[in-house]
């Protein structure tokens, strides 16, 4: 009969059973069959998983329950499992027969109903400092903006309005502490506002809790609340997509989504319920949340502009007068929405580090919670599988899971690239953990990367008296021979600051030494000396990494796990890449920017990213062209690129009929940015600029 686990590639619980099973971890092993047997019943994967526990019972002497499980594979109706059953069950009645004692093991109670662990308490100031910092540079970038708006109504000739010309900074600075205090005060009921307007919040009962997962309503009832820490109300999302978040101090809520609730088992939603009421408990979303619920402004504005230009798209027929106008709103529609998605994207990556931070806390106090850090990365391998499902149904993340991300208990994006298919998670924690360039990964991460929060908890299983979930590998950070390659625009960063302190101090000495060295007092103008040799810097640092981002070598066939297998892969490593799927986008202006693209393979999903000649606006000027394409096989080559969320440059891509064919100007435009970045170095040292 073949290997049961040898097609499985859809639920990560299996994978962990899997592993637990062959190091000899058999009760967990046994927990993680259970779980997604309760998930998919008798389907294909509930009977691979029944074939795995029926043997762990046998390992650990539990006749009664493998016997039980063997005749009802007995009766299946697929000939395969039958036989199988049927030849192993008169093993298994003869080994309870000669079983000297009860065939019963003795209950040994789960991790889970273990008191919770009293962790040391560890100062949160840098979380606070953290919080704080990315709270002022934000009013700080909005305050300019502000100002100029202040200024230019101030400008009307009005006797009245002359009285606050030259206040207009302390005017902008007093409305945004306004808009502060409105947000940390009155939070928690724009959240509930928001969620009820657009997602149909509802409340959740604890009866109704219950249903999905009693241990949750347990773990409320018995910690202490009190006025400084009141009990968190839950409420309920309708949609498909799993989300779970919480928010709020003084009223807080912790939401989950109907999507989230089907999915999960009730241990793992017990786990996850851990970490948000450690999040509340803790006030870790205290100044995270009201920074998120400013971001929704952008990202409202964006999916508005983008319905109301949808229906503005071409074509308009020949009716220039319709044309025209209708063609005036849709670009100024198209131009409205994706500078808002750009806005809401760069205050986002603002929030990267303070939420890396956050994350580092309240995993450890939710796993703490449950006492067993291994029911949480079994509740993630869970999300992910319910994340990846959902892109694919979708063709797409979604606005809900990407408007939300930083609050998230895992990055979306990367959730549905790794939930999709089994993964080597040692190698995987290994990357994230020991690379020399990883704290470069993370300035772009939205969360803490998820190789460094397994080997968290795996260490914390350990220390607390558990076998962890997953091996952890070696923490020697080996040396990566093309690191400094990658990093070649940083260092002609460098180089042009260390030229400009050395050009700079001889313009100085000139303006000292009189008459004799005036051709050279030009150099003592610093700020643009700078401006102009750090952009030629990294303009050449573009270009000595080109022939590695582009090699020109024949495109072949890999799955995802044979792709991040080098624990020492850089984006420059660009492995030449053959897939063939079917392409997953966003419709109409919410992929303006062609940030949706995913290809639905066998082998999972791939984030895609394409460049025409104009860059990648090309949805905006071909609206039609994804609709044409939308679920049609395609032939992709392209360069796989490795990072916190690795994704594939497309080259060039055809159906298999060949009716559409389009090669792709990534390498270009590379040349292209890397040819204005010293263009304009070159031009500012002239004084053009």
């Amino acid at each position: 009969m073949p290997d049961p686990a040898a097609d499985f590639r859809l639920d990560p619980r299996y994978v962990a059973g899997l592993a637990a099973f062959n190091r000899g971890d058999y009760q967990l092993a046994i927990a993680a069959f259970k779980a997604v047997i309760a998930t998919h019943g008798q389907r294909r994967e509930g009977l691979k998983a029944h074939l795995h526990l029926i043997k762990a019972y046998a390992h650990t002497h539990q006749w009664q329950e493998a016997i039980d499980l063997c005749q009802l594979l007995a009766r299946s109706p697929l000939p395969p499992i039958q036989a199988w059953a049927q030849k192993h069950l008169p093993e298994l009645e003869r080994c309870l027969d000669e079983e000297p004692t009860s065939p019963h093991l003795e209950f040994v109670p789960t991790p889970s109903s273990r008191p919770p662990i009293q962790l040391r308490r560890v100062p949160r100031l840098y979380l606070w400092l953290s919080q704080g910092a990315t709270l002022l540079l934000i009013a700080w970038l909005l305050q300019k903006p502000l100002q100029g708006l202040i200024a230019s109504l101030l400008s009307y000739p009005n006797d009245q309005l002359m009285l606050l010309r030259g206040w207009e900074g302390v005017i902008a600075w007093f409305l945004l502490g306004c808009l502060g205090v409105g947000l940390l005060s009155g939070g928690s009921w724009f959240w509930s506002w928001r969620l009820r307007t657009c997602y149909g919040l509802r409340p959740v009962s604890l009866g109704e809790l219950e249903e999905y997962s009693p241990e949750t309503v347990t773990l409320l009832g018995r910690l202490q609340w009190s006025w400084w820490q009141p009990r968190p109300q839950v409420g309920c999302l309708v949609t498909a997509a799993p989300i779970i978040f919480s928010y709020g101090r003084w009223q807080p809520r912790i939401i989950v989504s109907e999507g989230l609730l089907r999915s999960l088992s009730s241990e793992e939603l017990l786990a996850l319920m851990a970490s948000e009421i450690a999040q509340v408990r803790l006030g870790l979303n205290t100044l995270v949340t009201p920074l998120v619920l400013l971001l929704q402004l952008p990202y409202d504005l964006y999916c508005w502009c983008s319905r109301w230009g949808d229906r503005l798209a071409p074509p308009y027929g020949k009716d220039w007068g319709a044309w025209f106008v209708k063609g005036v709103a849709y670009l100024l529609c198209a131009l409205v929405s994706q500078s808002s998605y750009l806005l809401f994207r760069g205050l986002e990556m603002l929030c990267f580090s303070s939420n890396q931070l956050r994350q580092s806390y309240s995993d450890r106090h939710g796993a703490a919670l449950i006492s067993n850090p291994n029911t949480l990365v079994m509740a993630w391998f869970r999300l992910m599988e319910a994340t990846a499902t959902t892109a694919r149904a979708q063709g797409e993340i979604g606005a809900p899971l990407e408007s939300l991300r930083l609050l998230l208990p895992l990055n979306p994006t990367q959730a549905a690239l790794w939930g999709d298919q089994p993964l080597d998670w040692p190698t995987l924690i290994r990357w994230d953990t020991a690379h020399p360039l990883r704290y470069w990964f993370r300035l772009t991460s939205s969360h803490r990367p998820l190789g460094l929060r397994l080997q968290a908890l795996m260490t914390d299983a350990r220390q607390w008296g558990l076998r962890p979930l997953l091996s952890l590998p070696t923490l020697s950070s080996p040396r990566c021979q093309r690191a400094g390659q990658q990093l070649a625009p940083f260092w002609g960063a460098i180089a042009g600051v260390i030229m400009t302190i050395i050009l700079t101090s001889i313009g100085q000495f000139a303006l000292r030494a009189g008459t004799i060295a005036s051709p050279l007092w030009w150099l003592a103008d610093g700020s643009t000396l700078v401006r102009s040799f750090i952009s030629i810097g990294i303009g050449l640092g573009l270009f000595l990494r080109f022939n590695a981002y582009y090699p020109p070598r024949q495109p072949q066939t890999y799955t995802l796990g044979q792709l991040l297998y080098h624990p020492l892969a850089l984006p420059l490593d660009s492995t030449v890449v053959k897939l063939e799927g079917v392409l997953c986008a966003a419709k109409g202006l919410r992929n303006g920017l062609g940030q949706h693209l995913w290809l639905d393979t066998k082998a999972g999903l791939f984030p895609l990213r394409c460049y025409r000649s104009w860059g990648s606006i090309w949805p905006l000027l071909e609206p039609a062209y994804l609709k044409n394409l939308g679920g049609r096989s395609l032939v992709i080559h392209g360069w796989f690129r490795r990072g916190t969320v690795p994704f594939v440059e497309v080259k060039e891509w055809h159906t298999l009929d060949q009716q559409h064919q389009r090669s792709w100007a990534a390498p270009y435009w590379a040349i292209a940015i890397a040819t204005l970045w010293i263009l304009y170095g070159i031009m500012t040292l002239l004084g053009w600029l």
